[in-house]
Formats: structure tokens, sequence, C-alpha cells
């Protein structure tokens, strides 16, 4: 029996912010939003997506529950956690909790169900999931340290847990617990997306708060100081790393972020001329095809029966030429029999099951096949988030020999030979 895992938000006034964080964790078992006194549209809008209240009919996985929350109160903080843990031990029992913050998204919820899957735990250890925090704008992050883990934010339900007393309480228990890193659990955190006011409000709520506040007060106004000076430190990091979620909140494609940087290069009609010489195909599939960068130069060599199966619409739409079909290559359906199928920095971007697939039908439908794959060991590998297959040379050789072609000597004298296989299908 696989655990369940309810997801608790705990905000105020954050129109701005909740339809990213909901939609975030829409695949939990359960949602409870812990209101500390909304006067803005809030509330009305999680009304909207089905949440229930005591008074209003709605979800029963979805709940808002209300608690005044009073920034002049020193011990606030520690109450309002305390108040929705007495809430999910008598409602959630034994499933395991992910709180977030309505100004944080999360990346995803499939590695903390990974985690739970994969893994038997008794219930005594409190992970502390790893968080990005967006500094000003959507390309820059606080660098103060590594990597940042947000403490204690994923732990199971059971009656032992509580939080103490105090400004930046963290979860403990009566009885011995294990606090774990989770580097694959990822949380954004938007609070400093607001410019100077937020900054400024964000200070004054914890002056109100200074007796129980960790911080001194000369801590408190440096920090101030340095974000509304823009001297806090920080580095910049790809767009493309964010999740879809954000982007879309700013009118923001994924797909126009990530094809934007792969424009026409003097490379390509080289390396298809290279090719060209090499196999003399009479027909061209070139798989993940982007915007078509190597099948506009195709067309010089090869007239007949040349197109691109590409999966986003955006490079589709914006191709170098016309002959881009929009599908999923892991779709039998859209393949036809042609003499070369290439996939160039492709196949590292699949899932297991839609890699399986993919050599399925390459192998079924062509007969000469190239193939272009950053291995482990080069740098581009670990450059590009959205790689999830990371082998050696040696393990894609192998795992594409298996689908019955062979592997054939790639010749020296080509551009970025070192990440270029070929195979051919035996002839019987």
């Amino acid at each position: 029996m696989s655990e369940k895992i309810v997801c608790v938000i705990i905000g105020q006034d954050c129109r701005n912010y909740i339809d990213m964080c909901i939609e975030s964790v829409s695949d939990a078992d359960a949602i409870v939003y812990l209101d500390g006194g909304s006067e803005d549209l809030t509330i009305e809008y999680l009304f909207d997506r089905n949440f229930r209240d005591d008074l209003n009919e709605g979800d029963e996985n979805k709940n808002i529950i209300y608690n005044e929350f009073d920034p002049s109160d020193s011990l606030m903080i520690s109450k309002q956690r305390n108040f929705y843990l007495e809430y999910l031990k008598k409602n959630y029992k034994d499933y395991w909790c992910l709180v977030i913050d309505a100004d944080e998204v999360l990346d995803s919820l499939e590695p903390f169900r990974k985690l739970l899957n994969d893994n038997e735990w008794n219930g005594n250890e409190i992970f502390n999931p790893r968080m990005r925090h967006l500094i000003n704008n959507l390309i820059t992050e606080d660098a103060t340290k590594p990597t940042h883990f947000v403490p204690r934010r994923f732990f199971k339900i059971t009656d032992d847990k509580f939080y103490p007393n105090g400004e930046h309480t963290i979860l403990k228990s009566k009885n011995e617990i294990k606090n774990l890193n989770f580097q694959q659990g990822l949380i954004w955190h938007l609070g400093y997306l607001g410019g100077s006011w937020d900054i400024k409000k964000r200070f004054d709520d914890q002056i109100l708060r200074k007796e129980s506040n960790e911080h001194p007060v000369e801590y408190l106004n440096q920090w101030k100081n340095v974000h509304v000076f823009g001297q806090y430190p920080v580095r910049q990091f790809n767009p493309i790393e964010l999740p879809e979620i954000i982007l879309g909140k700013f009118g923001v494609e994924k797909d126009m972020l990530y094809f934007a940087q792969r424009k026409l290069e003097i490379k390509h009609p080289e390396m298809v001329k290279q090719w060209n010489d090499y196999f003399k195909p009479t027909g061209i599939l070139d798989l993940g095809c982007g915007r078509g960068c190597y099948l506009k130069y195709w067309k010089w060599f090869v007239k007949d029966y040349t197109y691109g199966i590409e999966l986003s619409n955006f490079a589709v739409n914006n191709a170098y030429c016309k002959n881009v079909i929009n599908g999923n290559i892991s779709d039998e359906s859209i393949y036809e029999k042609t003499d070369l199928i290439t996939a160039i920095d492709v196949l590292e971007h699949l899932t297991n099951d839609d890699l399986d697939k993919t050599l399925k039908n390459m192998t079924k439908y062509g007969k000469q096949f190239l193939f272009s794959i950053p291995f482990i060991g080069d740098p581009n590998l670990e450059a590009d988030s959205t790689h999830i297959q990371k082998k050696t040379k040696e393990e894609w050789i192998n795992l594409i020999e298996s689908y019955g072609i062979k592997i054939k000597e790639t010749p020296n004298d080509w551009l970025f030979q070192e990440q270029i296989l070929i195979f051919k299908k035996e002839v019987n």
C-alpha cells in the first residue's frame, strides 16, 4: 500500500501567488490551506478551486482552516504551525506531510513519492527539501550558499511531533529523529520577487516579534539594507530550469526559452555534408528535430522523403523549413520506412519508457542510424537540466545494440565525433 501525502500551505493575502502554489501540489492526496486572515481575493479563489471550510461545501480533500495571524505576537509563528499540526493529527494521521508557504512553488511531487515508494521508513525521519530563492527577478537566485535546504518540511504525521515556541521554529519530536537533507525534492521560493517594499514589510514584521526572534536587531538591519541597496549575494541561472507553472504565470513559454538558444549555425551545413558523404541516404527522418536546423540543409542533398518529428508546438511553428511534423517520437503511428534516421541530442531527454519505444520504432523503420549523445564525463550532460538519461558511451552502445543493430566506427574528421554514434542494420 503506497503512502499518502497531504500538502499544507500557509498564507495570508497571497492572491498573487496562491494559484501557482496550488497548481504545483495539485497531485497531492490532500491539500490543507491555513489562512491567517486574508482580506484580498485569496479565499474566493480557493472556493472557485473547490476548496471547502466549515460553511462552504467542496472537495473533501481540499480544506481551508483559519487562525488569525497577530504580527505583534512574538509566538505567532509557532502558534500557526502547531495549529495546522493539531488539525493534521486529527484528520490525516499517518499521512506524510509536505509544508510550503503560499509564496512557494513545488517543482514536482514525484521525487517525494519516489522517496516513499523506494524505501522503508519508520516515521522518525524528517526531511529537509532543497530550496531555491529567487531574488528580484526570474533569472537571479540567492548565492549565499551553494545549496539551500529548508529545515524539516517533509515528515510523517504522528502524535510525538510538535513545534516549540519561537520565531523560526522547526519541527521536533518527543522521540529520537533522523534529520535528512533531500536533494531531489525542490521548492522554489518567490517571496523576494516583490522588490524593496516587500523587504521592508518582512523587516517590520520581524522587528514586531523581536522578543522571540533568534536574529538580533543589528542582523535584521543589515539583512534589510543589503536587499534594498542591491548588495545581497546573488547568481544568475538559466530560466529554462524554472517550472512551467512559474513561467506560465508571467506569460513565458518554456519552449520559447529552450529553442531560442538553438539557432542556425555554420556547423549545421558542415555536419550535414559530412553525414551525407558517409551515408549517401535516399531518405531522412530527423527525430526531435527542433526548429529543423539540420533538415534545412539535408534538403540540399536529399530531395525525396526528408522530414522531421518534433514534440514542441513552438519549434514546429517557428521551424526553418516546412517539413517538420508535430508529434511524439515514441508514437509508432507517425513513422514510415526510410533509409537514415537521425536523433541529435534527443535520447538523453527521454524517460525509460519513451526511450524503449523510440529505439524500437527506429530499428523497425530505419536502415542506418546516427545518434549524437552527451556521455558521462561530457560537461554538456550536466549543463542542461532537461537531461534525464545519464550513461557512459559503452552503456549507450550496449543499450542500442540490444535492439538488433550494430555499431560502426565514427570518422575521426567529423565535427563533434566524440559524441556521435553510427549504427547500421545487419543485412542477412
